[in-house]
């Protein structure tokens, strides 16, 4: 995040068309906004279910790189790998501690089984990934303004961000078959002008965990309205997610498409022993 201007859009291939503007208002007056357009949405998300569609691919690093190239599309077309599955998405809510909200998600395969460990896909959070601006989650990290843009038909604020470590009450988890380790993130939010919503989330990691097998991982995250009939509620919900991944000398790809929200109503029978 601290890096020049346009060191910043070699790194960030999003930010090639950022307009040359300037801020009307400081950064200080413009987080409060924002953190009150997170603190309106998140607590309205009731339990939902949605159909969700991922696709994974991977590739070896041995391919090699095109020359002078920035990004994922410069890995050399070689030997890959690739599946695509279906998946019911669940989201739960829950009241937390100080008037806060626990967010849980979960998925099922066909069997209506849950999907763990080596059989799941490799990104969780992604509903409520914008969290980190919520009021009482900005003193954990340090922003920058960026720029305008137009992004997904919307007329956004770019702002950039980095979690500061120590300060960080609920850091995020990569996880291993055999280990747990806390997760600090940096990024880029596309924050829209009418109503401060985040329109996109791009989510790198602050920096490898020492030690750890994942050398790189990016994740970007489109969300839009999302109409809930039994409720006649429109939320703010993640609609596409792309993840890559650097691990062990591959590349991993794997892209997540949600659709058909809805409300999610757990139907359960209690049956009482024989006397």
């Amino acid at each position: 995040m601290d890096e020049s201007l346009p060191e910043l859009r070699k790194a960030v291939h999003e930010l090639g068309g950022l307009q040359a503007a300037s801020l009307d208002e400081p950064l200080s007056d413009l987080l409060p906004k924002v953190g009150k357009r997170a603190d309106e949405l998140l607590p309205k998300v009731p339990d939902l279910i949605s159909d969700e569609a991922v696709s994974q691919t991977s590739r070896s690093l041995d391919q090699g790189v095109i020359p002078g190239c920035v990004g994922t599309a410069c890995f050399a077309v070689g030997s890959n790998s690739g599946s695509e599955r279906t998946f019911s998405y669940l989201i739960l809510t829950h009241p937390a501690p100080e008037g806060r909200l626990s967010v849980q998600e979960y998925r099922t395969g066909g069997n209506g089984q849950p999907v763990q460990g080596a059989g799941a896909p490799n990104l969780q959070g992604s509903i409520s990934a914008w969290v980190v601006f919520s009021s009482a989650n900005q003193v954990e990290s340090r922003f920058r303004y960026l720029d305008e843009q137009k992004t997904d038909g919307h007329n956004t604020l770019v702002i950039g961000f980095a979690q500061i470590p120590g300060s960080v009450e609920s850091p995020g988890q990569i996880l291993t078959d055999t280990q747990s380790v806390p997760m600090f993130l940096q990024g880029v939010a596309w924050i829209d002008q009418t109503d401060f919503s985040v329109v996109r989330l791009r989510i790198d990691l602050l920096a490898p965990p020492p030690e750890f097998p994942i050398q790189r991982q990016t994740a970007s995250i489109r969300f839009g309205p999302v109409h809930i009939p039994a409720l006649d509620l429109t939320l703010w919900l993640p609609q596409v997610v792309r993840v890559e991944m650097e691990s062990r000398g591959r590349f991993f790809q794997e892209q997540h498409k949600y659709s058909k929200y809805r409300l999610y109503r757990a139907r359960s029978r209690i049956t009482l022993p024989p006397q």
